[in-house]
């Protein structure tokens, strides 16, 4: 099946039209597919975005349908290849890379995790927590979100608006999934799990001291990997690896792969190719 990254998937074109931006989904050829989003602002005029697109194209491949692709207004790529040409572009970021976890039988992934998680998950099964597995919902879930936007000001990243995560499950019933960790009753750990297939996507993650103490979120983590795995999911995106360290080693230590990325770029108008191939401006921004 094709590579299906959160901002290429169905489940993220419904969510759009939902909130009011245009979405277009190209074919290309027999194996190729790509998404554009388009949001229109006073005097600038529409503005288009690619984000982890193309996908099912090999790099030429993607490059010769960007190249070609005609469309009134500015637009923005973030490639999902970083072998993709940038031929009259200009760099907004630089190249990120993403973790991806390849979800198949339980043996298989248990093998493939690091000795230390591996470990962690064996302390955690053995600490009487308790693992739940309930579709997303605003009111029934708001501790979650709290807890993440307080997270985020601490952390100094930022995430998905609630309009936003509150429409994706809304308009794609049960596919935001919440994994919570409990202590008796108590959470001590939660995450947010999007699906959208065959791949789904790690979205927000939270935990307390007793949560890091137990391993909450190895084991939490682990149960998700079966619940998806058995439901014929076959990627799970653990999302950008930009640190810290520990965050980093978590992620990949689940067995999952690094993938670059191709970074941001905005394309030049065409007359300006030829006198600029590329210009990389790198403003820090993440991807």
């Amino acid at each position: 099946m094709l590579p299906n990254p959160l901002p290429q998937s169905d489940a993220y074109a419904n969510t759009l039209r939902a909130l009011g931006t245009g979405v277009q989904i190209h074919t290309i050829g027999d194996q190729g597919r790509c998404l554009i989003q388009t949001r229109h602002f006073p005097v600038i005029g529409p503005v288009n975005l690619i984000s982890r697109g193309p996908v099912g194209l090999s790099p030429s491949g993607s490059a010769d349908y960007l190249r070609a692709l005609d469309m009134p207004g500015p637009l923005v790529i973030n490639t999902n290849n970083f072998d993709i040409p940038v031929v009259g572009k200009l760099m907004l970021a630089k190249p990120k890379s993403v973790a991806l976890l390849s979800l198949s039988d339980p043996t298989c992934m248990r093998a493939n995790l690091h000795q230390n998680w591996r470990n962690a998950l064996k302390k955690a099964e053995h600490s009487g927590l308790h693992v739940t597995n309930t579709a997303y919902h605003p009111n029934q879930h708001a501790w979650l979100i709290a807890a993440n936007a307080a997270q985020q000001k601490t952390q100094h990243y930022r995430n998905w608006p609630t309009r936003l995560l509150n429409t994706f499950a809304s308009e794609n019933t049960g596919h935001a999934r919440v994994i919570t960790a409990l202590d008796h009753k108590t959470p001590i750990a939660g995450m947010l799990i999007l699906c959208h297939r065959p791949w789904a996507t790690y979205h927000m993650g939270v935990t307390t001291d007793a949560g890091r103490r137990s391993n909450a979120h190895n084991l939490s983590l682990w149960q998700a990997m079966l619940w998806l795995a058995k439901r014929g999911y076959d990627t799970l995106d653990l999302g950008l690896l930009t640190g810290p360290d520990r965050l980093d080693r978590f992620k990949l230590r689940t067995g999952a792969t690094r993938q670059q990325l191709g970074g941001t770029w905005l394309r030049l108008p065409r007359p300006f190719w030829r006198q600029f191939p590329s210009i990389h401006a790198p403003s820090g921004q993440k991807a």
